[in-house]
């Protein structure tokens, strides 16, 4: 791939041309140097905004260009590019984002980055992480931090991933280092299980070998047997709370009844005493006593004598009735209550046997959660046991498997040790170029640690704790990956000018000098974006006629800060890095 023009539709913008081959500098000049780039806005000439739109052009997601759309409402915008002997048109809008139209044919971004991938790199089936977006940044690093380290370009979402990238442009199987992370992933995997047995609190006394958990499961299975047994015979009585109401209001009913019962009985008892007790004294006696007395009874007295004899006589007669009657009522009230009893007694009879029989349904509910409680705690128990059994199989067999992934990859190292030597060389090559005295180059081993990571690689400078140092080797890394590299189809290398910040200025000349060596006369390009006061440094360290074939022969466009029209837009604007 290679870039050929970025234009829009707007005629402010100052369009783009590159160069087909070879070398390509964007200038920008200003009247007050440090003017641009203050904070994380592209308010300058608008350097580093082309590299964000060649981006948006070429894939890049919505959310990283909301102010960008919003400042920038119906702007279109294109590029150009070339893969093989194909000529490709890409354009993006700022109000319809969602999409990019490639040759014509509108796409969703899913779509277009899927469309780039199989025109650019030559990704191997089923393997995550590796796309057109992820490894476009090493080719064009869109962003500040994208000069920070050399092996992280664009976002990166794990060391593995790092690691799995800079694999693939390297020629490095990827296969190998996929293998070792699926291998790290399942242990990881299996611990995390153990680790969630250990959090429950059933089982946290099994892990701290309080508990037995052969004895207790043996426990648990006699137990829920027990229960199961139980529920399988249980009678469920829906209407069991009603019955049991009713047997209780018939309780309390009998109860009185029989209370009742007593008093009547008692009654009837009282009525047979008193019916028993008799007058024992008679007329007769009555005279007997006063006769003894020598009292003697006139007609008229013995006359009222028998009026009351017979008066008494009937008196008793009349009560004996009155009782006799309150008897015979008593008792059919008591006969009457009887029975009532007699058939309540029943009724209660029939009710309790029914209640004995069966059982309230919270009773049945109650059990069978008890039972599924006690399953559950089992289940967990034998789950743990499995865990424990898979752990210590699974951690065989993968310990296993990566010993003998590691004896692979050392192997496979060996084999490929003439291109690592001709990536390390190439590196090294570079590096010399600026720190002649320094141990450079690019290592590649075997990394047996316990992590995701197949590959070790590092890429080194000794002393780079340096800004200088770091960007050389960013440079360098960046031209071994495009001239050396492996599995895509680039063919140019886009720098921003913040790579050169640091650098001294023999050291910024010998980076010109460098790319003029390796591209010219290639079939790829070098794309940079560079300041001034970057290029008057430059010049001092080299010859007018050197300057002026290196760069001033291949500066495509010059943007300054002198009046908005110069500026890369046409216009200015703001708009700030999301």
């Amino acid at each position: 791939m290679q870039l050929i023009r970025v234009y829009s539709n707007k005629e402010s913008f100052q369009t783009v041309k590159f160069n087909e081959n070879g070398l390509n500098f964007i200038v920008a000049r200003q009247k007050e140097l440090g003017a641009s780039e203050k904070g994380k806005t592209y308010n300058g000439v608008g350097k580093s905004l082309l590299v964000r739109i060649i981006h948006f052009c070429m894939g890049a997601k919505v959310k990283g260009y909301k102010s960008f759309c919003d400042n920038l409402p119906g702007w279109e915008f294109y590029v150009d590019f070339s893969i093989g002997n194909k000529t490709y048109t890409a354009k993006r809008s700022t109000d319809n984002p969602q999409r990019i139209v490639l040759d014509g044919e509108e796409l969703t971004l899913n779509k277009f980055n899927e469309k780039m991938e199989s025109l650019c790199f030559n990704i191997p089936q089923d393997m995550a992480y590796l796309s057109f977006r992820s490894l476009l940044p090493f080719f064009i690093r869109p962003r500040k931090d994208s000069y920070v380290t050399y092996d992280k370009p664009g976002n990166v979402g794990s060391q593995y991933q790092t690691v799995l990238y800079n694999s693939f442009l390297l020629g490095l199987d990827v296969f190998l280092a996929q293998k070792k992370a699926s291998i790290k992933k399942e242990r990881d995997r299996i611990k995390e299980l153990e680790s969630n047995f250990k959090n429950d609190t059933l089982l946290r006394d099994f892990f701290t070998g309080d508990k037995d958990v052969m004895l207790t499961l043996v426990d648990l299975e006699e137990r829920i047997k027990k229960l199961d047994e139980d529920l399988s015979g249980f009678k469920v009585a829906e209407d069991y709370n009603e019955v049991q109401i009713e047997a209780d209001r018939i309780e309390r009913q009998l109860f009185s009844l029989n209370s009742k019962l007593i008093l009547i009985q008692n009654n009837i008892d009282k009525i047979d005493e008193s019916l028993k007790i008799e007058p024992n004294m008679s007329k007769d006696d009555v005279k007997s006593v006063y006769e003894e007395a020598n009292i003697h009874f006139s007609e008229n007295l013995l006359k009222t004598l028998d009026e009351l004899e017979n008066f008494y006589d009937k008196l008793i007669t009349n009560r004996k009735k009155r009782l006799l009657e309150q008897k015979n009522k008593l008792i059919s009230d008591k006969e009457s209550k009887t029975e009532v009893v007699k058939r309540l007694q029943k009724e209660l009879d029939r009710l309790m046997k029914y209640l004995g029989d069966h059982q309230a349904l919270d009773v049945f509910v109650a059990l069978s959660n008890k039972s599924a409680e006690l399953k559950t705690q089992r289940d967990n128990l034998k789950k743990y046991q499995d865990l424990q059994a898979e752990y210590k199989e699974k951690d065989r067999q993968l310990e296993k498997s990566q010993l003998e992934l590691t004896e692979v990859t050392e192997k496979y190292l060996k084999e490929i040790e003439p291109e690592i030597a001709e990536l390390r060389d190439y590196f090294r090559g570079l590096a010399k170029r600026f720190y002649p005295n320094s141990v450079a180059g690019l290592s590649i081993e075997n990394n047996d640690g316990d992590n995701q990571l197949r590959f070790s690689i590092d890429a080194k400078i000794e002393s780079d704790t340096s800004d200088g140092i770091n960007s050389v080797k960013i440079f360098c890394y960046d031209l071994t990956v495009l001239f050396k590299g492996h599995n895509h189809n680039m063919n140019f290398i886009f720098h921003d000018s913040r790579l050169f910040d640091g650098i001294d200025e023999r050291q910024k000349a010998d980076i010109f000098r460098t790319v003029a060596e390796k591209f010219n006369g290639s079939n790829k390009q070098y794309i940079a974006t560079v300041n001034q006061n970057q290029l008057n440094e430059i010049r001092e360290q080299m010859k007018e006629e050197e300057y002026a074939e290196i760069i001033e022969n291949n500066t495509v466009l010059t943007l300054t800060d002198e009046d908005p029209s110069a500026k890369l837009l046409g216009i200015s604007v703001d708009i700030s890095e999301d």
